[in-house]
């Protein structure tokens, strides 16, 4: 009797820790794929152009100390190594502090969450400070996998996501 009532108990443990790794293997997958399929090309460069377009402007009035200049190597794209094409839209960087006018890039979220509402991205992050070093840095994404980021040191903001084409390929920007 006492060996059928262990048996019982390891069959339990085994089904309950079974079903705790399908809950984390169905909720890693989920955290890894975007909600919705990536744009195309013609129109993530329309409507990722306005959002970030917009951000920045946002930067421009909630943090004046900052001058911000468009970095003239973008759009770009490189595929990714499980085959996706990420574009590399716009990255702007700023001169001046915005880590200190900013309290630590915590007031942001005041002055940009609307801006990334509109355009349909979740609130920005709280500070994420890496564990080896590295620029302090917010982020915001999208349902369909883009990622907004703005760092501290130097300040940057750029924006990049999937894009649905044929090939990744420098050539595919050049009607755009």
């Amino acid at each position: 009797m006492f060996q059928a009532l262990q048996l019982r108990q390891v069959r339990r443990i085994g089904a309950a820790l079974l079903a705790v790794g399908m809950l984390t293997s169905c909720s890693t997958s989920s955290d890894d794929e975007p909600a919705e399929p990536p744009p195309g090309l013609d129109s993530a460069m329309a409507d990722y152009t306005a959002a970030y377009a917009d951000v920045v402007e946002a930067l421009e009035q909630s943090v004046p100390e900052v001058e911000w200049t468009a970095k003239d190597r973008f759009p770009a794209v490189t595929e990714q190594p499980d085959g996706r094409c990420q574009l590399f839209l716009a990255e702007s960087l700023g001169e001046g502090d915005l880590y200190e006018p900013s309290d630590g890039l915590a007031d942001l979220a005041a002055a940009l969450d609307p801006v990334l509402d509109e355009h349909g991205f979740g609130p920005l992050s709280e500070a994420i400070y890496p564990e080896n070093g590295g620029d302090v840095y917010v982020t915001a994404t999208d349902p369909a996998g883009w990622e907004l980021e703005v760092t501290a040191y130097p300040p940057t903001v750029g924006i990049s996501g999937p894009v649905a084409t044929r090939t990744c390929d420098e050539s595919i920007l050049e009607g755009s």
